[in-house]
Order: C-alpha cells, then structure tokens, then sequence
C-alpha cells in the first residue's frame, strides 16, 4: 500500500513538473521566440539598371535525336551601375550556370509540358542559378524577354 502511494505521489510530482514547463515553454511562446530579421538591401537611388545575357540556346533531346532548339533571351534587373558592371565582369559564368540549370530542367522533363516551355519554372530556376553565382540580393530579378521554340 505505501509503494502504491509513493509511486502515485511521484507520478503527480512529475506529472505537474511536466504540465508547468510545458505552459512555460508553450503558452508564453512569444516571449520566448527571438525575432530575427533579414537585413533589407539598401533602397536604390535610381532607376533600375538592365544588363542583357545570352542569347542562350539549349538543345531539346528526343528519343533519338534533337527534336526543337529553346533559344532565351535574359535580362538582369540590378538597383545601379556599379553592381551592373559587376554583373557584367560574371557575365561568364552567369552564361554557364543558366545553360547547365535551362538543359537540365529542359532534359529532365521538368520544364517542358506538352512540348511548350514552361517560362514561370525557367525563370524560378534562372533566379536560383543567378543567386548562387552573385550572391542573394545582388541582382532584383531574372527578366526572360524572349522565348524562341524552333522545332527540327
């Protein structure tokens, strides 16, 4: 009978250390989060820049041979000139990431639907591949101008 009694006593001993902290921890969650906030990219000055990548021409492989030929035409929204001319100076391997990120999406089958470019996803995949090569904020947004599907 009094084991019975110490473990009944022990269980609400834990049972109510267990309900408190989890008041503590869980009903008083906004005063235990710590807000972090993203630093914002500094306002530009003027108005946009653009610089022109490409024309980029990526192959669309069929079963046996080449079936269309994607040509793009890119632009990058950048806030001035100097962060433009360091675009330019990347234009490189800008060029580079955006053909092995088109052919990739393009030969996966990912961005093609029903034998037509899927422009919103190109374009979601060029943002990624430019922040990578840039850096995050160093360029506002990838501009596609031009779509060109020219079968074979």
């Amino acid at each position: 009978m009094m084991r019975i009694l110490v473990l009944l006593l022990v269980a609400i001993l834990f049972g109510g250390g267990g309900f408190g902290a989890g008041w503590y921890l869980f009903a008083n969650k906004e005063h235990h989060e710590e807000k972090v906030e993203e630093p914002k990219p500094p306002e530009p000055s003027g108005p946009p820049v653009f610089v022109n990548i490409g024309p980029l021409t990526v192959p669309v492989l069929g079963a046996e041979r080449i079936d269309q030929f994607v040509t793009l035409m890119v632009a990058l929204e950048v806030a001035d000139m100097g962060i433009a001319d360091t675009v330019r100076a990347n234009a490189p391997r800008l060029t580079d990431a955006f053909l092995t990120t088109a052919y990739g999406a393009i030969a996966s089958g990912k961005a093609m639907q029903g034998g037509l470019l899927d422009v919103p996803q190109i374009k979601a995949k060029l943002n990624d591949a430019t922040a990578k090569v840039m850096g995050k904020g160093v360029v506002r947004d990838v501009l596609i101008q031009i779509v060109n599907q020219r079968p074979m």
